[in-house]
């Protein structure tokens, strides 16, 4: 396993779950909740966010073929997408891509946020799926699914210690601390997306 190619798709991934910056959501929305309850919640979300990763890193090849879609395609939308949630978050705005008010009221009222919003869409939004199914590519690669594979293991394992231990994290980082953060991953969100879609325009011979 090419463990630069793996450094490279993680890094990528986490870029986009971005779990630091649902750490103040998630203390606002479960603040009437027990730690263990929130935990409990915190368990589900990662499972089933990483269900539904693995599950387009595995079958996104034959739906992507089924429609008709090709790389190209899957790599310029994924990197527009990227981009529009990179700019959100580079001025400190949580992705409506990735969470709507709606979605923030309907939560506010829900006992367990764990399915919704929590792993959908706020781990496993339409931009990680977007970043998984470039990654896998069009060719059937064992080599490379089983890397990325092994790049959504380690992603929803860091999310679920970041999320867990939200309480920690946010007292030693603080208000300033997240935004920094999520600023910085914005803009690095930026890079990858322009990368993304220059990779769409050359496979499609644009470039």
């Amino acid at each position: 396993m090419d463990l630069l190619l793996l450094g490279t798709m993680a890094l990528g991934l986490f870029l986009i779950v971005d779990p630091v910056a649902a750490v103040p959501f998630l203390l606002a929305i479960t603040q009437d909740n027990t730690k263990e309850e929130r935990r409990q919640m915190v368990r589900r979300a990662v499972l089933v966010a990483a269900v539904v990763l693995l599950f387009f890193a595995l079958a996104g090849q034959a739906i992507l073929g089924y429609l008709g879609v090709g790389l190209a395609a899957v790599k310029v939308a994924g990197g527009i997408l990227i981009f529009v949630i990179g700019m959100e978050v580079l001025f400190g705005r949580l992705s409506r891509t990735r969470h709507s008010e709606a979605e923030t009221e309907e939560a506010e009222e829900k006992e367990d946020i764990s399915i919704t919003p929590l792993a959908i869409p706020l781990l496993a939004g339409p931009g990680a799926i977007a970043v998984v199914l470039a990654s896998v590519g069009s060719n059937y690669d064992l080599g490379l699914i089983a890397t990325v594979l092994v790049a959504i293991a380690a992603v929803m394992l860091l999310s679920w210690v970041i999320l867990t231990f939200s309480e920690i994290l946010y007292k030693v980082l603080g208000t300033i601390g997240v935004k920094v953060i999520a600023r910085v991953f914005g803009l690095l969100l930026l890079f990858m997306a322009a990368q993304l879609v220059l990779n769409g325009l050359q496979l499609a011979g644009a470039l």
